[in-house]
């Protein structure tokens, strides 16, 4: 039979039952666009991590020393700057206050660094206004986007060189406030690991030391030479400090995230197969049903000389048509719902990663929030509380989704299709 008239029966067929068709459509695109969306998402999650911590280098290695009382001293740093396959060090001291707005008095990080290893740590440079501060600036500090502009849009709730307080400041002495100058803004950095440059402030890393009159350092940054080297020196600093240290490298991070995220992939992936299979259900159940009702126009087509295989590939050519449309109609709508959810949820948690976020970055930061962990308390890191990121649609995820809907169509019409093909003219044409 000409596969012309088999497209053009199918269809004839297909437009006899709108609704039962469209509802049978539906169920594939639904299981489609779930695949695609998810996919895509988790897809984009990890190329903005992945992309996040090449910002920072791969060869870069934190140190925290564990505890609120943990230290680095400059000995031990020495030491660490005499081992094999050690780049740089840099020395962080970093400690909490809060710090005085005109949208309120909000807890804030504050970090102590050298201006010329900023860039190191944070992996590049970005100013929404201003300029760097100078090491030695009395006062000075660099802001982050969100403690400046704590809402979307909104107008800055600082000045330039014009003085800010930190408050609470926990010393030996007691609590005191000091008076800081900014002299930029940071530009908006979004998804980060071990310091969230949006909701921190950065100062000298000697004015840091004069405010809470300590001279040792509760972070260090190190670059390894090589990328080959970092997880040998990463084994070697773990053996020197032991359980002083938290020890954690963008390297181990990165292959951690790839692993996890294609764990989801498959998981969120087969979530997707799942309401495809329904859908393949679906597909049968409308077929048999088709076949049934169908009986006496069977015996007419085969009385004319269709032969069985016609019969079949007329029934099946129904069930692929059902997939690719589901199929096509689902590419769209799973394109468009990957856009359309991390919008949903970044409105949803709009306020996390404004100024208000900045105590959740400094008490559960990565690793869960352990207390001694990098963002766990005063001597590591805080994370972001809020990732950044788009989906990424690959023509891959796409023709997988495709293939499966039209898989798994040929696989639901292929029994109704042969039991069609085996119905007996001189019985059908006496059925009614």
């Amino acid at each position: 039979m000409n596969p012309k008239d088999v497209l053009k029966l199918s269809l004839q067929g297909m437009s006899q039952r709108k609704l039962r068709t469209g509802l049978t459509v539906l169920t594939v695109m639904i299981g489609v666009a779930t695949i695609i969306s998810l996919i895509s998402l988790v897809t984009g999650v990890t190329a903005s991590i992945t992309q996040s911590l090449d910002t920072i280098g791969p060869t870069t290695i934190y140190m925290s020393a564990s505890g609120p009382g943990g230290i680095f001293t400059n000995a031990q740093i020495s030491e660490i700057e005499s081992l094999p396959n050690v780049s740089s060090v840099i020395p962080v001291l970093k400690f909490t206050a809060n710090i005085t707005t005109s949208t309120g008095s909000s807890p804030t990080i504050i970090l102590g660094i050298e201006n010329s290893s900023l860039k190191s740590v944070l992996g590049k440079l970005d100013y929404s206004s201003g300029t760097l501060y100078s090491d030695s600036g009395p006062g000075q500090a660099l802001i982050g986007y969100s403690i400046a502009y704590p809402s979307s849009g909104s107008a800055p709730n600082i000045a330039l060189d014009q003085p800010l307080y930190l408050s609470g400041i926990r010393t030996s002495s007691g609590i005191k406030t000091v008076p800081i100058i900014p002299t930029g803004v940071l530009g908006e950095y979004g998804t980060s690991f071990f310091v969230d440059p949006d909701t921190s402030i950065f100062m000298p890393l000697t004015q840091a030391e004069s405010i809470i009159n300590k001279y040792s350092y509760n972070v260090l940054v190190i670059k390894a030479t090589s990328l080959n080297s970092t997880s040998a020196l990463s084994t070697v600093l773990t053996d020197i400090f032991g359980n002083s240290a938290i020890i954690l490298s963008v390297q181990s991070i990165t292959s951690t995230v790839s692993s996890i995220t294609g764990t989801l992939s498959l998981l969120l992936g087969s979530i997707g197969g799942i309401s495809l299979i329904v859908a393949g259900i679906g597909i049968l159940s409308i077929m048999m049903v088709s076949v049934s009702e169908r009986t006496k126009e069977i015996g007419i087509l085969k009385s004319i000389g269709f032969k069985q295989r016609d019969i079949m590939l007329l029934f099946l050519s129904e069930a692929v048509m059902i997939g690719v449309i589901g199929g096509m109609v689902g590419m769209a709508a799973g394109a468009g719902g990957s856009y359309i959810l991390p919008a949903l949820l970044s409105s949803h948690s709009g306020t996390s990663s404004g100024f208000s976020g900045a105590p959740t970055s400094a008490h559960s930061g990565f690793a869960g929030g352990r207390a001694s962990g990098f963002g766990g308390s005063s001597s590591g890191f805080g994370s972001s509380s809020s990732v950044s990121f788009s989906p990424v649609i690959t023509i891959q995820t796409l023709l997988l989704a495709f293939t499966i809907a039209i898989l798994i169509s040929v696989a639901a019409g292929s029994y109704p299709a042969w039991k069609a093909s085996k119905v007996d003219p001189i019985i059908a044409l006496r059925s009614e």
